[in-house]
């Protein structure tokens, strides 16, 4: 009886060791993924909930969707911000407009999207703007 206990013990011990890489590839960001630290080329599509893609595939540490109004009727306003919860640590790409990934947070909760206006969608590091694109619904 004692040696299938201590042979049940080293089994499962076994099975922790060797389970354990798995457990940190299942991350969210990917074993690899590492903070945007250059600009990126930024894309949105033209929906009333548009994707929004970066390349080249980095963490972004917050996203800022604003409708481009004139200067004389106020300037941009923003619609939407997420940032991330840890600098450094935030959301790879794509995103989809209002979903918030668990590495971020909500700052300000998005705006419904009017088809025909103009919006530009920002992505930044820690501390700068790293990509731009406007879209319109």
């Amino acid at each position: 009886m004692k040696r299938t206990r201590n042979s049940c013990r080293w089994q499962l011990l076994a099975l922790a060791i060797g389970g354990g890489p798995l457990v940190r590839c299942a991350s969210v960001s990917g074993p690899n993924l590492q903070p945007c630290s250059g600009f990126v080329t930024l894309t949105a599509t033209s929906a009333i909930n548009p994707s929004i893609a970066w390349t080249p595939t980095c963490l972004v540490d917050q996203v800022t969707v604003e409708e481009d109004i004139a200067p004389s009727a106020g300037g941009p306003q923003p619609r939407w911000i997420i940032r991330s919860r840890i600098t450094g640590r935030g959301t790879p790409s794509p995103l989809g407009y209002g979903q918030v990934p668990t590495s971020m947070e909500e700052v300000l909760s998005a705006a419904t999207l009017v088809v025909g206006h103009e919006y530009s969608v920002h992505v930044y590091d820690s501390t700068m703007e790293v990509g731009v694109a406007v879209f319109r619904p």
